[in-house]
């Protein structure tokens, strides 16, 4: 992955979560790469977007004022470093999303506490659903295709890859029982894609490959349709999200206090 993250890059976000936690008196448990760099779609100059889960110290917890259940950091040049405490993280997967089951699946890792990641990553498995997989990749299709494409006569072709890269998920999950990966190509390796969509998809990542910025175009009809399949699908299959099971909340009590606890390492 060096040449997607290079080590002075790496070098530097690692810098800034030191940062962090000395400023913020947090713990980084888990902190990944978490856009185009680790979807693999990224051009020369793509930001290096770096999300992490954290704990503040016990007594934070116990305070009558607590503070803010996120970190977020200035986007000082191409960096971006913003950060989820853990409470948050996992109530948000108990309601159904799918942000912290992607940031386990980052092929690209800045930081890791093992233990903590060998007890999460269950946790995690035992609370995706496919409700919470369809409900989370079609929401973001939706988000991504209404503010890129829908409706523009020119578009910047590269918020191309924002809308397909949802829509590939959803075709996995059309075609497999198993979660979708995060990066594009292992989705693609995965789905069975018509093979005007995949070289229409192709000629798009070569152009990106290479340049910063290869400009805006007129909608690409072979792969606006792909979309709108995808989409169709998903709104008909999400379904209604499934009731709490008591005792995998009670484990994601149990992981949490360990964490504020220190007691995984």
């Amino acid at each position: 992955m060096d040449e997607v993250i290079p080590e002075v890059a790496r070098a530097e976000v690692m810098r800034r979560l030191v940062a962090i936690e000395r400023v913020h008196g947090a713990r980084v448990l888990l902190a990944v790469e978490s856009g185009s760099r680790a979807w693999g779609f990224h051009s020369p100059d793509s930001d290096f977007d770096a999300r992490f889960i954290y704990v503040r110290p016990e007594d934070d917890y116990l305070s009558l004022v607590q503070p803010r259940d996120v970190i977020e950091t200035p986007i000082e040049g191409l960096f971006d470093v913003n950060g989820w405490d853990l409470g948050k993280a996992l109530r948000l997967m108990m309601t159904g999303n799918s942000v912290v089951h992607e940031w386990l699946a980052s092929p690209i890792v800045y930081r890791k506490n093992l233990a903590f990641v060998e007890a999460l990553a269950p946790i995690s498995r035992a609370w995706r659903s496919a409700y919470a997989d369809v409900h989370h990749y079609h929401g973001l299709l939706s988000t991504q295709r209404s503010r890129h494409i829908a409706g523009r006569v020119e578009i910047n072709l590269k918020k191309y890859f924002y809308v397909v890269r949802p829509a590939l998920a959803l075709h996995w999950l059309r075609e497999r029982a198993d979660a979708p990966p995060m990066d594009l190509p292992s989705l693609l390796d995965g789905v069975s894609l018509p093979d005007h969509v995949a070289e229409a998809l192709e000629v798009l990542r070569e152009a990106k490959r290479r340049a910063s910025e290869f400009g805006n175009g007129p909608p690409i009809p072979i792969l606006d349709a792909y979309i709108d399949e995808q989409a169709a699908w998903g709104m008909k299959a999400k379904g209604r999200p499934p009731k709490p099971d008591p005792a995998l909340v009670e484990l994601s009590n149990e992981l949490f206090r360990a964490a504020v606890r220190g007691e995984l390492g």
